[in-house]
C-alpha cells in the first residue's frame, strides 16, 4: 500500500513536471518567434528607411543637376539673356530650343518630282509677264474674313487650319505682284484620308478667296493647264485694257467737241 501510494506519488509530481517543461519550452518557442518577427520587421525598417533615403538622395541630385544645367544654359545661351532682358520668360519649347540643336536645314526646297515640274512650267511660262512662287503658305494669299473677330477662339481655329497647308506653286503678275492663281501637283500621298479631307477644305478656302486652283496628278498635263490659263488671263488683260483705252479715247475727243 505505502509502496503503491509513493509510486502514484511519483507519477503525479512526474507528469507535472513534465507539462511545465512542455509549458517552458512553449514559452521559448513563442519568445524566439516573436523576437524573430520583432527582427524582422526591424530588417524591413531599416531596408524601407534606406530605400527612401535614396530616392530622396537621388531627387535631390537629379534636381541639383537641372538646376545647374539650367543656369549653364542662362550664362551660355545669349538668346535666353536676351530674352530675359526684356523681360520675356522663355517657354520650355524656346528653352529647349536654346539649350540644344533641334533644327536643321533641308538639301532642297522641294521634292525630285516637283523640282522637275517646276522647271517644266518655268520652260512654258513668260518670265517677263508672269513670276512662279514655290511653296508658299496658304495663309500668305488669303486672309480672314473681317466678320470673324480677330484673335478670338475661332479666328485662330480657322488660321492655325490654313497657316499649315502649302500651296506647290503660287503664279503672281510680275509687275503688280497680284495673286493668279494657285497651283497643286498631286502625288500618292493626296490619296490618303487626311490627305483628301485637306486637299477639299483646301479647294474650298481657296474658292471662296477668289484664287484658282489648278490640280493634277499628271505634272505634263498640269503644265498645259498652267499654260493655257494664263493665255487667256492675258488675253482677258489685253481685251481689258483695249476697252479702257477706248473709252479713254472717246471721252477726250467728247471733251475737245466741247471746246
Amino acid at each position: 500500500m505505502y509502496f503503491a501510494a509513493r509510486c502514484s506519488t511519483g507519477c503525479r509530481q512526474s507528469s507535472a513536471l513534465s507539462e511545465e517543461g512542455q509549458k517552458d519550452e512553449e514559452d521559448d518557442r513563442k519568445t524566439h518567434r516573436e523576437r524573430k518577427e520583432h527582427q524582422g520587421i526591424k530588417y524591413m525598417a531599416k531596408i524601407l528607411m534606406m530605400a527612401g533615403s535614396t530616392v530622396v538622395v537621388l531627387s535631390l541630385l537629379g534636381f541639383l543637376v537641372l538646376l545647374l544645367k539650367g543656369r549653364a544654359v542662362t550664362k551660355t545661351s545669349p538668346v535666353l539673356r536676351s530674352l530675359k532682358a526684356l523681360g520675356i520668360r522663355p517657354s520650355e519649347a524656346e528653352q529647349r530650343l536654346c539649350r540644344q540643336r533641334v533644327w536643321v536645314g533641308n538639301d532642297t526646297l522641294m521634292t525630285p518630282r516637283e523640282q522637275h515640274f517646276f522647271r517644266a512650267l518655268l520652260r512654258h511660262t513668260s518670265r517677263t509677264r508672269w513670276l512662279l512662287c514655290p511653296q508658299v503658305r496658304v495663309a500668305d494669299i488669303a486672309t480672314l474674313s473681317p466678320h470673324i473677330r480677330p484673335r478670338s477662339r475661332t479666328w485662330w481655329q480657322l488660321f492655325r487650319m490654313a497657316s499649315q497647308w502649302h500651296c506647290d506653286v503660287v503664279i503672281v503678275d510680275i509687275h503688280t505682284f497680284a495673286i493668279i492663281g494657285a497651283v497643286e501637283l498631286d502625288d500618292a500621298s493626296h490619296q490618303k484620308k487626311h490627305r483628301i479631307r485637306r486637299d477639299i477644305l483646301l479647294e474650298e478656302v481657296l474658292r471662296q478667296a477668289g484664287i484658282p486652283l489648278l490640280r493634277d496628278r499628271d505634272s505634263e498635263s498640269l503644265v498645259r493647264k498652267v499654260v493655257e490659263f494664263l493665255k487667256y488671263r492675258e488675253a482677258g488683260a489685253e481685251e481689258k485694257s483695249i476697252t479702257v483705252m477706248k473709252s479713254t479715247t472717246k471721252h477726250s475727243e467728247h471733251k475737245e467737241k466741247e471746246k
